[in-house]
């Protein structure tokens, strides 16, 4: 679903040609996420199908035309419906997750902190799974390499989390300051 969200989200900004599209994505998400022409020209063609998107054929001297993409009220709510869900099957997946977080702009407050508390009960489980392999006792002791392999697979999962945490405490912070004004305000 990742790659609907960032077609989606690229044309939200502006109208955008399908190679514009491709190279924004690869910017805007430094490259952890990536979408090939058999996925985004298909993709074009079923929003413009269901009503999300509008082609414009832009005539150009002496080369073919070129398609320009523009976003329609029906593709600004399906972005929303696509950014907003987000279950505990997609947290593993880091595309879908990172796809979500860089567009939190287009997202309410309330909506990014239930994303990033879907992906920290997501990394818990990861967790504790990993430190269940490390401890386990008997004949199956590891090696050294595999020992590294895991040690190092939980310390990345403990810093994604703590990363999370910390970022889930600022916002919630800030909230409170934001009703803490309002409230001052009303009085």
């Amino acid at each position: 679903m990742y790659s609907e969200i960032v077609i989606l989200a690229m044309l939200h900004k502006q109208p955008r040609h399908g190679y514009d599209i491709k190279k924004v994505v690869e910017r805007a998400l430094g490259g952890a996420v990536s979408i090939g022409n058999k996925t985004l020209y298909p993709t074009l063609k079923h929003f413009e199908d269901i009503g999300a998107v509008e082609r414009e054929i832009v005539a150009q001297e002496g080369k073919p035309n070129r398609h320009l993409y523009h976003l329609t009220e029906r593709g600004v709510e399906l972005l929303q419906v696509y950014l907003r869900d987000f279950p505990a099957d997609l947290a593993a997946n880091k595309a879908e997750f990172f796809t979500r977080v860089a567009f939190f702009d287009l997202l309410e407050p309330e909506a990014r902190q239930e994303i990033l508390k879907t992906r920290l009960a997501h990394l818990q489980g990861v967790l504790d799974y990993l430190l269940l392999l490390q401890q386990k006792p008997g004949g199956d002791r590891l090696t050294l390499y595999p020992q590294r392999v895991l040690a190092f697979q939980i310390q990345q999962t403990r810093h994604e989390y703590q990363w999370l945490a910390d970022w889930l405490e600022e916002m919630r912070a800030s909230m409170l300051t934001e009703e803490e004004k309002d409230e001052r305000n009303i009085s």
